[in-house]
């Protein structure tokens, strides 16, 4: 099911569906953690496989799809993928928002905030959730622009890791 909860508030129009293409090298990019830290997605370049979710908080298939991952981070936890969700400030949404809704939810993987939304930029994103599955060989493997149960990200996290 194709849910899109809204564009990015940057002029993102004329942008391919998707940005970057299956098969392209993912941009690297660091971002400070929730808790602490910072995250660079090369760090796992050639150890793990990455799933990145975009998302903010009043974006309601974004919530909807959160304890969904959470599910499948808790089947997949110690094998070579990595979850991240990386927060992009729209609207009226903050960080103590996209924080506290961490929380009540209840989510263990890491999360992120892409302060002025210069990822998601890079990335070309332009509807909220999109998810990027990421091989250990820095290479975008599937982008999925919807909302995704639990199965279905399952089998999508099975097909990354047999690459």
């Amino acid at each position: 099911m194709v849910t899109a909860c809204g564009v990015l508030a940057r002029g993102q129009s004329g942008l391919p569906l998707g940005g970057l293409s299956e098969g392209q090298p993912a941009a690297d990019f660091r971002l400070p953690l929730f808790n602490g830290g910072e995250v660079r997605l090369d760090d796992w370049k050639g150890k793990k496989a990455v799933v990145v979710n975009f998302w903010f908080p009043s974006c309601p298939p974004c919530r909807e799809e959160m304890p969904e991952f959470q599910k499948v981070w808790e089947q997949v936890q110690g094998q070579d993928v990595e979850f991240l969700g990386v927060f992009v400030p729209q609207g009226l949404d903050t960080e103590e928002d996209a924080r506290n809704l961490v929380s009540e939810l209840g989510l263990t993987y890491d999360f992120a905030t892409d302060r002025g939304a210069k990822v998601a930029l890079d990335y070309k994103l332009q509807f909220f959730p999109t998810t990027y599955f990421i091989g250990k060989d820095g290479r975008v493997f599937r982008v999925e622009i919807s909302t995704l149960d639990a199965p279905a990200l399952s089998r999508l996290v099975s097909d990354l890791l047999r690459g």
